[in-house]
């Protein structure tokens, strides 16, 4: 027995060898970190998931590339990472509310939202800004709510998706504000805009990044932004507090993670790295221009626990949703 106990020892530690030698030399040299971007290229989400490939390359002398694959509410993307190897190749622009919905929504899917993934660090926190066509009939978001509810039914708002922050700041705004209206989905923000623009949807709840060279022109018309302070490229535009919205108050969160059963050193290392790239004063630059602050995980279990909260209070805000058979 004492010598079948020590094979069973020796053949645990040969097995875990390669793991644990693969975690100490990651990354390795010709394969690249591939950063997977459940939306189309575009749109907040790809912008930002641009900015930190690029730096993780500069300050890790390794290539990271950014892969976009849109569709399905972001269950094309995130089942493609569920199902990818637990080796650190392979990350995932996790958007916090829009993954929390996920199971909520649907009630089958080919993965577990809460049970596949590990949580590497949030990137950034972002109010939303609310804006319409210029010639939609409403100056601010007081006239705004009065015409939805003089026309129930009748105004569509645009997002990437159901269940897609920009769809749960539009379905928190319709509870609070008491309004009807119609949820139109898209496989990305930018496509969204782009009917928005056209007048084919009245209102989007969007980050400012897709809309503010639009709203700076002229051709969008925002009537309030979701923070409780304002924001300075938007310095015009009030809150929804100071709109008289007090009870509104809309942020969303975006960060990165790992398929479930990733080693810890690799997420610690991945943490590490994107907490450094954060720093960067031109990152934080280029994110304060689009209304993006850096809002970094401090270790890999706390973002985790932020992903189950994101559930959690997903969940309470679509109690009534019947989930997709």
């Amino acid at each position: 027995m004492r010598k079948l106990a020590l094979s069973l020892i020796a053949a645990s530690t040969l097995a875990a060898m390669p793991l644990t030698a693969s975690a100490q030399s990651y990354p390795e040299d010709g394969q690249p970190i591939r950063i997977i971007v459940p939306y189309a290229p575009g749109g907040s989400s790809d912008f930002m998931a641009r900015l930190f490939a690029r730096k993780l390359s500069e300050n890790m002398n390794h290539s990271f590339v950014v892969e976009n694959k849109p569709g399905g509410n972001t269950i094309i993307g995130a089942d493609y990472v569920a199902k990818s190897k637990s080796d650190g190749y392979t990350l995932y622009l996790i958007g916090e509310l829009t993954h929390g919905s996920l199971r909520t929504l649907n009630a089958k899917l080919p993965f577990d939202p809460a049970k596949d993934f590990a949580g590497v660090s949030n990137l950034i926190e972002s109010p939303l800004v609310i804006s319409v066509p210029p010639q939609f009939p409403a100056a601010n978001l007081k006239e705004f709510v009065a015409y939805a509810q003089a026309h129930p039914g009748q105004v569509n708002y645009g997002s990437a998706g159901t269940g897609n922050t920009l769809h749960l700041a539009g379905e928190q705004f319709s509870q609070v504000a008491k309004v009807q209206m119609n949820h139109v989905q898209y496989k990305g923000a930018s496509q969204a805009v782009l009917d928005l623009l056209a007048g084919r949807i009245q209102v989007m709840f969007d980050l400012p990044q897709t809309p503010l060279p639009h709203i700076q022109s002229g051709a969008l018309k925002a009537l309030a932004v979701t923070s409780r302070t304002r924001l300075p490229m938007l310095a015009q535009v009030p809150t929804t507090q100071e709109a008289g919205y007090p009870d509104y108050a809309f942020t969303t969160r975006v960060g990165i993670a790992a398929p479930a059963g990733t080693p810890g050193t690799i997420l610690n290392r991945l943490n590490a790295e994107i907490r450094k790239a954060a720093q960067d004063p031109a990152v934080q630059q280029a994110l304060e221009k689009q209304a993006m602050l850096v809002a970094t995980s401090a270790t890999p279990q706390e973002h985790q626990q932020r992903l189950a909260a994101g559930m959690k209070m997903v969940s309470e805000l679509l109690a009534g949703t019947r989930p997709a058979q």
